[in-house]
């Protein structure tokens, strides 16, 4: 792009926000991400370009979850991830604009709730919006889904697939709702599955960070038949169900040998989380990613505050901290909440 195109980039400024998400949802290991109406907010203002050759500088503010640990400069994977989107929508050349970013972060780090897809994907839809991917004022708030062109959205989450190395929370942070995600013949492709309206997600968010490395580090490289075989049974039959407007499908979801067993020697408090959520009138409870935060889920709102509390008591008693909260399904994922300086 040239330097009179890289100027007519100037002033021009977008909000993106991106809910956080939760993957596996149980059997659906890699595969299955559901998003929480909890967002964080990225804001990117272009303010100039260096020279030809040189990187434009970056001034990072940080406001909630990461402050003062998160890098604020090029380390930062929101930045890289704006550059990426900027090249995905046709400015090749974008590390050379200097950029005014703040970053409201809500999703608290390393509980298994997408804070690390939040950012990349925030990233890459505020760099592509910038780019003149972005509908019009009239249009916004809107799901980036739907005022990006399809071709482009395939692109931008095919970016957070590479850079996440799984597509289970980018699908949901991208798309919305509960998805299925995998690669066909080399295609990555992403389905919508049905949650019935009485859905009400309850998290459990500890304060004990379980870096999801270290939660990967601890499962087998094989599993036996029998666990495969259930795990692909559980999985037909808890959508099948949810298609069908059944919420105890996610109770089927919940099933899982592949990774949570596993994972239970490394978090021995998650046994005890997901039988006081079932025992406390929950239709399922299961790891959020991989964890530390339970998801659990309801179709009573008259079961909250008791799956809530009894939660946070084997919590207290396992000295992990924390607390519970009620959250909504999201059905919009990445969204454009603002823009300006376009049209100069």
């Amino acid at each position: 792009m040239s330097d009179e195109q890289l100027k007519g980039l100037i002033a021009r400024s977008v909000t993106i926000s991106v809910p956080a998400t939760i993957a596996n949802l149980g059997v659906g290991y890699d595969v299955l991400g559901m998003a929480i109406d909890y967002r964080n907010e990225l804001t990117v203002r272009v303010s100039g370009f260096a020279l030809p050759g040189a990187a434009g500088d970056i001034s990072l503010v940080i406001e909630g979850e990461g402050l003062g640990e998160l890098p604020t400069d090029r380390r930062n994977v929101a930045v890289g991830a704006i550059v990426r989107g900027l090249a995905a929508a046709g400015v090749p050349n974008g590390d050379r604009l200097s950029l005014e970013i703040k970053a409201l972060n809500r999703i608290p780090l390393a509980r298994g709730l997408g804070s690390s897809a939040a950012a990349f994907v925030g990233g890459l839809f505020a760099g592509a919006a910038l780019a003149g991917a972005s509908g019009t004022v009239d249009e916004l708030p809107g799901s980036c889904a739907d005022l990006f062109p399809d071709d482009l959205t395939d692109r931008l989450f095919a970016a957070a697939d590479d850079e996440e190395g799984h597509p289970d929370n980018a699908a949901a942070a991208i798309f919305g709702g509960l998805v299925a995600s995998t690669r066909v013949d080399g295609v990555l492709t992403a389905r919508l599955i049905a949650v019935p309206d009485a859905t009400i997600p309850v998290l459990m968010i500890p304060d004990q960070r379980l870096p999801t490395s270290e939660m990967r580090a601890v499962l087998p490289p094989k599993v036996p038949l029998e666990d495969a075989v259930h795990n692909a049974g559980r999985m037909a039959a808890g959508v099948a169900a949810l298609e069908s407007g059944d919420v105890t499908g996610f109770a089927l979801l919940a099933d899982d040998r592949l990774h949570q067993p596993y994972r239970a020697k490394r978090y021995t408090a998650l046994p005890d989380l997901i039988a006081a959520a079932v025992s406390a009138g929950a239709v399922s409870a299961c790891l959020a990613g991989a964890g530390s935060a339970v998801l659990a889920i309801t179709d009573e709102v008259s079961h909250v505050d008791a799956i809530s509390a009894s939660m946070e008591g084997v919590a207290t008693a396992a000295k992990i901290g924390g607390g519970a909260v009620r959250f909504d399904v999201d059905h919009d994922g990445v969204r454009i909440e603002a823009f300006s300086g376009f049209g100069k």
